[in-house]
């Protein structure tokens, strides 16, 4: 049960999903509120408020539904546009994030939302269901919609004139991935806390179908394990390729039906495209695939790969932040592998951008950057090692010798002294 709350609660915050159940909840709320003017009124004194007339209500009713269901459909289509320029412009990774958009989810459901409250108001007035009373404080009520769809609207403007735009979906990316850096240096190894070894005999949990590992439901594995009195030793990651019958986790025998394995296999998220929320990787790899369009013969446009980069290295030098206690003492998982971050990140904006020398300049200025202020030495030192490998493509590929005479001076120079500073981080890695 708990299981399937957290598979639910997945589907839930899903941005594609979140686009139709938002508008949903709200219609609702707008029929209830139409309908319980009537209620209020009958509990007060028949005559003790204003009497609105029916005709007023009715024009200020007909004005909000014709002018919301224009709204609405003007709205929905600047989104899909929206969709489409972000994907065409950054990544069709990104189309996602510019679902998730709380202003454009708010303002199209606030729109649909006026819409039905004020074709079932308009109903219901013509059928004579409100008193003088209910008159009063539906005309109340459609007022208060109105100013706050004039608010929603004011608000909608300005989102407009950024949504989709480049700047704004790669400020999208930049924060999703601070979040679930942020996340993942909270808690490393995803609260688990156990250290010991399973003892023989050992189950073994396969995946059951290919795709990506997206979610890892630990409270419930660990509520698993201790209703089996059993351990579990987690061997993958989120943001791992899965093929069928891919083992995932072991786990000791423990106490159990035969088909224990096939539900600690549950607690497994498999879904055929990555998310952000336990995968940081996935963010760098997201802001990679910008880069390399940017890249691109077609648009050819290196100051937008610059900015993705610079992004980066803020992404990768901020502070950490303090880790959370661990909670799973039945649970432990395979560390990050941290040090593959930089290469699947840099080395394929290094191979679109290997004939532009500012992009090698600015990439060995950011790999530099990125080896002397990261708190993760595991990303120092392939900082380093990444700037290397970067180095030899570039030099491989410019044409121009004062070019590549740049490249390798600002490179010496730069990873030079980060040696200096960081020489606990750098084996040989400048040899």
């Amino acid at each position: 049960m708990t299981n399937t709350f957290y598979r639910w609660l997945i589907a839930v915050k899903k941005p594609a999903n979140q686009l139709w159940l938002v508008p949903a909840y709200w219609a609702i709320f707008a029929v209830i509120f139409a309908f319980i003017a009537r209620f209020f009124g009958d509990m007060l004194q028949t005559g003790i408020l204003p009497d609105i007339e029916r005709s007023t209500l009715d024009g200020l009713l007909s004005i909000v539904a014709s002018s919301m269901l224009s709204v609405s459909t003007f709205s929905l289509s600047i989104m899909v546009s929206a969709f489409s320029s972000a994907a065409n412009g950054a990544t069709p990774r990104a189309m996602n994030l510019v679902m998730a958009d709380d202003n454009t989810r708010t303002a199209i459901a606030s729109f649909i939302a006026a819409f039905i409250y004020a074709v079932i108001a308009k109903t219901a007035l013509g059928m004579e269901y409100y008193g003088q009373n209910g008159r009063f404080i539906l005309f109340v009520g459609t007022i208060a919609v109105l100013v706050y769809l004039i608010v929603t609207l004011i608000r909608w403007v300005f989102t407009l004139s950024q949504l989709g735009s480049l700047g704004n979906t790669l400020h999208k990316i930049s924060a999703k991935t601070e979040s679930a850096l942020d996340h993942y240096y909270t808690a490393p190894d995803m609260g688990a806390a156990w250290k010991g070894s399973l003892q023989q005999p050992v189950r073994t949990i396969y995946a059951k179908q290919p795709g990506y590992l997206t979610h890892i439901d630990m409270a419930s594995l660990q509520k698993l394990a201790e209703e089996h009195e059993t351990y579990v030793s987690i061997i993958i990651r989120p943001g791992k390729l899965l093929t069928p019958n891919t083992v995932m986790a072991c786990l000791s025998a423990g106490q159990g039906d035969a088909d224990l394995a096939e539900k600690f296999a549950g607690c497994f998220v498999i879904n055929q495209e990555r998310t952000y929320e336990q995968d940081p990787q996935y963010g760098l790899n997201v802001l990679s695939e910008a880069a390399q369009r940017a890249l691109s013969p077609g648009i050819n446009d290196p100051g937008t790969a610059i900015s993705v980069m610079v992004m980066i290295l803020r992404l990768l030098t901020k502070p950490h932040p303090e880790c959370e206690e661990t909670q799973y003492d039945r649970l432990s998982i395979i560390a990050a592998d941290s040090s593959q971050w930089l290469p699947q990140t840099f080395l394929p904006i290094a191979r679109d951008g290997a004939g532009a020398a500012e992009v090698g300049l600015t990439m060995q200025k950011v790999l530099a950057g990125i080896a002397a202020n990261s708190q993760d030495p595991h990303i120092a030192t392939s900082a380093a090692d990444t700037a290397h490998a970067v180095l030899k493509r570039f030099e491989k590929i410019l044409d121009f010798e004062d070019d590549k005479e740049r490249l390798l001076r600002q490179h010496r120079e730069l990873f030079g002294q980060v040696k200096l500073n960081r020489p606990e981080y750098f084996g040989d890695s400048l040899s």
